[in-house]
């Protein structure tokens, strides 16, 4: 008797965990994913306004404002893509009665962590010994990794963004390595518009 219950318990957990996962999916970012990359593409056209190069370390060369400006202005980006990121994604989870500390929210959230923390240590290493230039490849692949480990925990989409991120990242770092200003515009920005655009028409199918 006892352990057709916590045979019960088990089957009844899976199926919550499996409805959480559905849910997980509609939760993916839309507009968000559409927002962030415009916002990349602005960022990129304002860079190279600037350097008029898609060499990235070019920036490293303009006059100090300037250069504090072009640092503000991909820092304010990101910052801008994460908090409309969560914004909407709290809206939607309202709206779906599904809690963001849902098990396998959590857990993709986690997974994502150890990808972008070592992405961010090793880029700290890099800026102090002035090895500017694969700084950009090196986000995509860590952003990659990211998603893909991500993806483990909700769904199919994560999963195949962070592999195009991951080769996208690779053809940057070894046969396209100055002109990573347009490959980050591409990744960054052109694949967080059509992973939006796709995620939302999946809302709306």
């Amino acid at each position: 008797m006892q352990r057709e219950e916590a045979r019960l318990l088990s089957d009844l957990k899976y199926i919550r965990d499996v409805m959480e996962l559905s849910a997980t999916h509609k939760l993916l970012p839309d507009w968000a994913a559409i927002v962030g990359g415009l916002l990349v593409l602005a960022a990129t056209a304002l860079t190279w306004n600037l350097t008029r190069s898609a060499d990235v370390v070019q920036v490293l060369f303009l006059p100090p404002l300037q250069k504090l400006f072009v640092a503000s202005v991909w820092t304010g980006t990101a910052a801008a893509s994460v908090l409309l990121y969560w914004v909407l994604a709290l809206r939607e989870s309202r709206r779906l009665g599904v809690s963001l500390q849902a098990r396998p929210t959590r857990m993709a959230r986690q997974a994502m962590g150890p990808a972008l923390l070592t992405a961010g240590v090793i880029t700290l290493r890099l800026l102090l010994d002035r090895h500017y230039g694969v700084i950009p490849s090196l986000w995509m692949l860590g952003y990659g990794v990211a998603l893909y480990n991500a993806g483990l925990f909700s769904s199919e989409e994560p999963r195949l963004l962070g592999l195009l991120f991951i080769v996208t990242g690779i053809a940057a770092m070894f046969v396209f390595p100055d002109v990573d200003l347009w490959i980050a515009a591409l990744s960054f920005g052109g694949y967080h518009i059509a992973f939006g655009a796709y995620v939302l028409h999946g809302k709306r199918a």
